[in-house]
């Protein structure tokens, strides 16, 4: 009898209501409730990511990273990240929690930033690959969907296994500069060179630090003739 009385779209609020208190929808970023048709990120997260505009900055913090180490086109970062902070919190949902909507979300905001500059002229997105016994245990490679979700908007072509590594890699926790790139070295192995040889590939990865390991997949894409290599991460260190 109580629904009687309720219009329709308070019939709809109500309802809506009771089934956020059983399945709620929460902001993956500061946790605020949203509704079912919102996105996994609230807009006022959303307006305050901490961009680093690096697509927009030659010689930026992130391609610093691989100057003298490997040829590259151009690289750079979607957002700044700290400890504790939002993306800290965000790339731990996507890359623990199969979180993979986050995932999706920031490759498409990223890709729409990219496609207004330099980098709308890469051919080929591809992911850094995840080892074979890493990704059976987790279950899913992090940077799939970023990077399905970029190569959809910036109208490019993708690949998800066109590179693969071939050997799991020690922690690189407490290791040197040259013991990273030790660590890394001949990692991986391009398995679909047809795909990538004679293109200008966009190589993603969710977060880049050292660099090591993007630049050990890097080298072995810029093995294939002709082949050229950009960077793309969507989180960096944040600058001190």
């Amino acid at each position: 009898m109580y629904f009687g009385f309720l219009g329709q779209s308070a019939l709809y609020k109500h309802l809506r209501d009771l089934s956020h208190l059983a399945f709620p929808f929460n902001c993956f970023g500061c946790n605020a409730a949203l509704d079912e048709d919102d996105l996994p990120i609230c807009k006022e997260c959303f307006d305050h990511f901490p961009r680093t505009y690096y697509w927009q900055q030659e010689e930026n913090g992130v391609e610093k990273l691989f100057w003298g180490k490997i040829k590259f086109v151009r690289a750079c970062s979607y957002l700044f990240f700290t400890k504790g902070g939002i993306v800290q919190d965000l790339m731990h949902q996507l890359k623990y929690n199969s979180k993979q909507e986050v995932g999706h979300l920031l490759g498409k905001y990223f890709a729409q930033d990219l496609s207004a500059s330099w980098y709308s002229d890469i051919d080929v997105v591809v992911p850094v690959p995840l080892h074979a016994s890493k990704l059976k245990s987790r279950g899913y490679n992090q940077c799939d969907s970023i990077v399905s979700s970029m190569a959809q908007v910036m109208e490019k072509s993708f690949h998800l296994n066109a590179v693969e590594r071939i050997r799991a890699n020690q922690s690189q926790t407490r290791k040197g500069r040259y013991e990273r790139w030790v660590n890394v070295n001949e990692l991986f192995s391009v398995s679909q060179p047809h795909f990538l040889a004679g293109k200008h590939v966009l190589l993603v990865d969710d977060v880049v630090t050292t660099g090591s390991t993007l630049e050990a997949c890097a080298n072995a894409i810029l093995s294939l003739p002709n082949t050229t290599v950009s960077i793309a991460t969507i989180a960096c260190p944040s600058p001190v």
